[in-house]
């Protein structure tokens, strides 16, 4: 376990961003933007990250920047339902967001280079899955079927394997129409999502969640936070051999450091970061912490 220190990447590199789509078996259509270096090196893994409920690609803005900058080629892309991306035929659920995960894995990378998959939150429920799928089936047979990348490592960021069951007032109260009018007045929005900061995020990064918590429908929200009742994923992280960073707030009220501590302790080759007086939304509050891990587990032994 270690307290994560500040740390800067240098930005070596000018940073173009393309906007692809990625279609999954039953229709959804997943809007996807790639964030590269002017020259981009082959030779690394693809950078996949996975936001969590109630948000979108963009709160990744400034990680893929960061990570972009220092010669990394990074995707982002809206889950099912969330911003620009459609909701497809068949419910939302942690096995359903591993396989969407794949999809835009395997639209976007051929079967020879790896892939680091980053997941913050509802994100890194979807990114266990689907490592946990890699490994139960093995590499020609992954998650769903549609990829055949060697994972070369996860970074979870406020996550866990289990204990997220939510309750159903709260999940009742996510689809609201009164909740819905409240997130959409800014001072009482940031203050109903007040638990998920830490006690120095800014401004800024309050209005940022508050806006993506309210331009994401009501009943994405709902179907989101019930999808989460009952799950389990203990049971496959043995399996899971790619390095690992695990990244937690030390003020996470959302999926508290504790669940982070035993998901690293689970996993064979993890290691527990702890952000001091950070919350729940690293991602907003904190995004170098993230984009330094990500660098780290890339270049190690390289």
């Amino acid at each position: 376990m270690t307290i994560t220190e500040i740390h800067t990447l240098p930005a070596q590199h000018a940073v173009t961003t393309t906007d692809h789509a990625a279609t999954t078996d039953d229709r959804a259509r997943l809007a996807i933007t790639v964030h590269q270096p002017g020259e981009p090196d082959p030779s690394r893994p693809l950078v996949v990250l996975v936001h969590g409920w109630a948000a979108s690609r963009t709160v990744w803005h400034a990680t893929a920047h960061q990570l972009a900058a220092a010669g990394h080629t990074v995707a982002t892309y809206d889950q099912r339902g969330h911003a620009s991306s459609t909701a497809g035929r068949e419910p939302i659920s942690i096995e359903r967001l591993a396989r969407d995960l794949d999809t835009v894995v395997g639209t976007l990378t051929t079967p020879e280079r790896p892939v680091v998959v980053v997941g913050h939150s509802g994100g890194g429920y979807a990114a266990l899955a689907w490592a946990a799928g890699l490994s139960a089936t093995g590499p020609s047979a992954a998650t769903g079927g549609a990829s055949v990348k060697r994972l070369a490592g996860l970074v979870l960021v406020s996550t866990a394997s289990h204990g997220q069951n939510t309750p159903a007032n709260e999940v009742k109260m996510m689809g609201s129409k009164l909740f819905s009018r409240a997130l959409g007045t800014p001072w009482l929005g940031r203050r109903l999502l007040g638990g998920t900061h830490g006690p120095s995020a800014t401004l800024a990064a309050r209005e940022a969640n508050r806006r993506l918590f309210a331009g994401t429908a009501p009943a994405v929200r709902a179907a989101c936070f019930a999808s989460t009742q009952e799950m389990d994923q203990r049971a496959g992280l043995a399996g899971i051999t790619a390095p690992t960073a695990v990244i937690t707030g030390t003020e996470d009220k959302i999926v508290k450091p504790s669940f982070s501590q035993e998901l690293a302790s689970a996993l064979p080759h993890a290691e527990l970061h702890r952000i001091p007086g950070t919350g729940h939304m690293v991602p907003l509050e904190t995004p170098q912490h993230i984009a330094y891990h990500v660098h780290q587990l890339v270049t190690a032994g390289r």
